[in-house]
């Protein structure tokens, strides 16, 4: 014939005019018969039905097919049915699981790893003719399902009118798989054989991925959801769909608008750090804050961040989800994240003040300073800002005076004695009724 069958499997220029030559066949008829096998497109890319798909999607050891295809072949003329027994092109794509002449799963008729062995169609017919012509290998008959019906839309006419449409094939089917895997497993599905499971999981995962991003969102949601453990991340919660997009198809732009929609969702439940590569991007600021991820950045207990964070509303006061899954808004909640390790308790702050222990207590019962936080069993709820601002004003209205004078007296002790609470005085320095003296040597609150 002029060629070796090892050239015509690499699609060797010469070996195929010269099977168009000794087959009979018109150029059309060998670039459809190429169509339908499959043509090189890269080092891992193969060109099927005019799409670009993962070699391996099409190339694999295990061969399958309708077995009542090749005895329907055989009836149909007299003599060696092996001369006219045909393997269909769309039985190679891994994605492919059903025939829908017949109304039943494929099944694997042979596997070899040598591609020329594999694809000597004749020699590996032979070995199971008998089979095939007696039925043995046959599948019960299955309705079709809507994915099986678009994906032979698809392949056969090119056509699609879904969601999926505008996006590739061998990215669509092989999403459909994984999802559908990962939802099936979120059901608690009883033990299947692979062939059904396969199969179960296609249509799953084409029924929500035809419709578009927000169906997959809520699918992916469910799939978040279900992972609430203490140390859940997305790997577990996403299975394989988040592997597969990690890992084999990280760089694949087949899998491009997958990845961004995982990644969306990821960000929208974990709480990922900015600057965090994630499926091949970098996140150029943080979303979300969980407890954990709140108190390692701001050196605070958790506890202490959840008391501050319920009474700011940013978590619920019900909320019983393990720490690293509490989260919140980490832009609309970061200056309260600033702040909180700043605060200190009564003690520093009366001494930044220079107050005494009864004027303190005074200022804050007659709220003249407010803490930043009134949930019982913070330790440390106090501006030292606040208090250094009331001095600042006070000192602002300050004459001078020496420490010794008897026409001055403390603020608290005025208070008391006129019977008024300190507040009251305060207010009136504030309004100018009263005068306010800074004892020398002396810058803070007993000095007024």
């Amino acid at each position: 014939m002029g060629g070796t069958f090892r050239r015509v499997l690499k699609n060797d220029p010469d070996a195929l005019e010269r099977l168009s030559r000794w087959s009979n066949l018109t150029q059309a008829q060998v670039a459809e018969l190429l169509s339908w096998t499959g043509e090189t497109a890269g080092t891992v890319r193969t060109r099927f039905r005019g799409e670009i798909f993962g070699s391996r999607a099409l190339r694999n050891p295990v061969m399958r097919g309708c077995p009542a295809c090749l005895r329907e072949d055989a009836q149909a003329q007299q003599g060696n049915p092996l001369e006219v027994m045909a393997m269909r092109g769309d039985w190679q794509l891994r994605e492919v699981s059903y025939c829908l002449r017949h109304r039943q799963p494929l099944v694997p008729l042979w596997s070899e790893r040598s591609p020329e062995k594999r694809f000597d169609i004749g020699a590996r017919l032979q070995e199971i003719i008998e089979d095939l012509l007696s039925g043995a290998l046959d599948q019960p008959n299955e309705e079709p399902s809507d994915y099986d019906l678009w994906l032979d839309n698809c392949l056969s006419f090119g056509s699609d009118d879904t969601w999926l449409g505008r996006i590739s094939l061998y990215g669509a089917t092989t999403i459909c798989r994984l999802l559908g895997m990962e939802l099936l497993r979120l059901e608690g599905s009883g033990q299947v054989d692979e062939l059904k499971q396969i199969r179960q999981a296609q249509a799953i995962g084409f029924a929500v991925l035809q419709t578009g991003p927000e169906a997959v969102n809520a699918a992916l949601a469910r799939l978040a959801d279900a992972a609430d453990g203490k140390l859940d991340e997305p790997r577990k919660a996403f299975g394989r769909v988040f592997i597969k997009l990690a890992g084999d198809y990280l760089e694949d732009e087949a899998f491009a608008p997958f990845r961004q929609i995982l990644r969306e969702q990821i960000v929208a439940v974990w709480p990922v750090a900015g600057g965090q590569v994630l499926l091949g991007e970098t996140l150029p600021t943080r979303r979300l804050h969980s407890l954990v991820t709140a108190s390692r950045e701001t050196g605070v207990g958790a506890l202490v961040l959840q008391h501050f964070l319920v009474e700011a509303g940013a978590l619920a006061p019900d909320d019983l989800r393990p720490n690293s899954r509490k989260t919140f808004d980490a832009h609309r909640y970061s200056a309260l994240l600033a702040e909180i390790p700043t605060l200190v308790g009564s003690l520093t702050m009366r001494r930044a003040m220079g107050a005494t222990k009864m004027e303190f207590a005074a200022l804050a019962s007659e709220r003249v300073l407010t803490p930043r936080t009134r949930v019982a069993g913070i330790k440390a709820p106090w501006r030292i800002s606040d208090g250094l601002a009331l001095i600042a004003e006070l000192r602002e209205k300050a004459v001078p005076i020496a420490a010794d004078d008897p026409a001055w007296e403390t603020i608290l002790r005025a208070a008391r004695r006129k019977e008024l609470g300190i507040r009251a005085i305060i207010a009136s320095i504030r309004s100018g009724e009263i005068r306010v003296g800074k004892q020398f040597g002396m810058d803070g609150f007993n000095g007024l």
